[in-house]
């Protein structure tokens, strides 16, 4: 059962609603879905008296999950308005009115030219988007002298003059039809870069959302790497460079043995133990969780750690083994997962902690996954182990 209830709405309105459809789960026609489908109402219906609408409306979810197999109820206050009311019975919780609320909404532009070439890139939250890499037939120094000289200078300035006009109009349409930009950061050598920005076939309204202009030597991913480290300063709103700028931290921290870089799952545990985690940078590439196995004849649980993709094989494998307590055959089953980041996000929350999710999507987050296995963390004072 997924809930939208707007700002405003008055709860025993909803609460009337649920109660009729109580009636209505009586009459479908698969025994189980009915009975699950009441069961999630009853469940919804007896938190409804405890429940206040806040300023942004509520979402409720509830219902007997496929992955626990137990009845699951969660209800969240949006960060933004909920702007509809919806009532929906499905085999799914439907999240996507949620996720378009916290999905990044600000994409920057990013563009780097010279006479050799130009390159237009985005970035939106976490992912690094190269939408076109440019060369020129601009010639470059020549080696001609006497009365051709000049000439031949006026003829490159004539092809870098329409150059800078075709980038121009690319950049229009980029920047402003294809994706709309919050802000544009510039790169390219200076007089390259200039010249550019001063041509009339640049769009004023690009130009009024040029955050920064940048002197870099390269186009192409190179410049775009050399542009991001010179503007972060100036971009601390958006993610990745947020995101790249705390690894960067992790890294100089390591580097200089400070005693306040840690990564591995166990020394992190135990810095939030002494609450001297001031930052955890969690990869979004892992995929752990821990799960949680009983035996339904001694009721003795077990822990084990699995890869999410690795669940079906997990189910198949302690289905065909004795439980290892009580010996008996056929009886162990998957009663709780939990997923490693909700772990770490409870423990952070306890003890005052920042998260930060570090995107695989930029060169420093492959470097935090593939090197320390995505599992990091700055620390407020150095610990003794």
């Amino acid at each position: 059962m997924t809930l939208y209830i707007p700002p405003g709405t008055r709860l025993s309105d909803i609460t009337s609603k649920l109660t009729d459809e109580m009636g209505t789960a009586t009459s479908i026609k698969d025994k189980n879905t009915g009975k699950a489908v009441a069961e999630a109402l009853r469940s919804i219906l007896s938190r409804m008296q405890y429940l206040e609408n806040c300023v942004n409306g509520l979402a409720i979810f509830g219902g007997v999950t496929e992955q626990a197999g137990k009845m699951e109820y969660f209800a969240i206050e949006p960060p933004e308005p909920i702007t509809k009311k919806d009532y929906i019975c499905d085999s799914r919780f439907h999240v996507d009115h949620l996720e378009e609320q916290i999905a990044e909404k600000n994409t920057l532009g990013i563009l780097i030219i010279d006479r050799g070439g130009a390159t237009f890139a985005t970035i939106r939250g976490s992912a690094l988007k190269i939408v076109a890499d440019e060369d020129s037939f601009v010639p470059g120094k020549h080696g001609r002298g006497g009365q051709s000289a000049g000439r031949i200078e006026r003829g490159i300035e004539i092809l870098a003059q329409e150059f800078y006009s075709k980038m121009a109009r690319q950049a229009n349409h980029i920047f402003l039809d294809q994706y709309n930009i919050k802000g544009l950061v510039v790169g390219g050598p200076s007089m390259s870069k200039d010249s550019f920005l001063e041509h009339p076939t640049l769009d004023y309204r690009l130009k009024a959302k040029i955050i920064g202009t940048y002197d870099t030597g390269y186009t192409g991913e190179q410049g775009i790497r050399e542009l991001l480290m010179r503007a972060q300063d100036d971009l601390d709103e958006f993610a990745m460079v947020k995101e790249r700028k705390l690894v960067q931290r992790f890294f100089e921290e390591l580097g200089k043995d400070t005693g306040k870089a840690i990564y591995g799952e166990e020394p992190i545990k135990k810095a939030f133990a002494a609450a001297a985690v001031e930052v955890l940078l969690f990869s979004d590439g892992i995929k752990r969780l821990h799960v949680k196995i009983q035996c339904t004849s001694c009721n003795k649980e077990f822990l084990e750690a699995s890869l999410e993709e690795n669940i079906p094989l997990l189910e198949t494998k302690i289905s065909q083994t004795a439980c290892p307590n009580c010996s008996s055959d056929s009886t162990l089953k998957i009663v709780e997962r939990q997923y490693l980041i909700d772990e770490f996000v409870e423990l952070a929350q306890e003890s005052g902690a920042e998260i930060e999710i570090i995107s695989l999507g930029h060169e420093d987050g492959l470097t935090l996954m593939n090197t320390f296995g995505g599992l990091a963390a700055i620390l407020r004072f150095p610990v003794d182990w």
